[in-house]
C-alpha cells in the first residue's frame, strides 16, 4: 500500500469506516504543486466519479484509503467530477 497520496495506485479501494464505497480514479494537484490536493473517487453506489479534497482523507491503510466521514450521505451532494470544469488542477496519477 502506498504511504503517500501521491503514490496511490489507480484502483485503490476507498472506504467510509469499514464500508467500501469506491476506488481511486485519479490524484490531482492545484497548479504546479507536487502534493496531492484532490482524489477522484469512483463512487460505486452512484456510478460516478467525485472530486474529494485530500483534507477529507483520514488515513492510508493496508486495505486502502479511509475517508474522514463515515456517513455516505455526507458525499451525496457532491457533483459528478468534470475535469473540464476544473482547469487549474492537473493529474499526478
Amino acid at each position: 500500500m502506498a504511504r503517500l497520496l501521491e503514490d496511490l495506485e489507480l484502483g485503490t479501494p476507498v472506504y467510509l469506516g469499514e464500508s467500501r464505497v469506491g476506488e481511486v480514479r485519479g490524484v490531482f494537484a492545484e497548479g504546479a504543486a507536487r502534493l496531492a490536493e484532490y482524489l477522484v473517487v469512483h463512487w460505486a453506489e452512484r456510478g460516478e466519479d467525485l472530486l474529494i479534497a485530500t483534507k477529507d482523507v483520514a488515513s492510508l491503510e493496508a486495505k486502502g484509503v479511509v475517508l474522514l466521514l463515515d456517513d455516505p450521505r455526507a458525499y451525496a451532494a457532491f457533483p459528478a467530477f468534470d475535469e473540464a470544469a476544473h482547469p487549474t488542477i492537473r493529474r499526478l496519477r
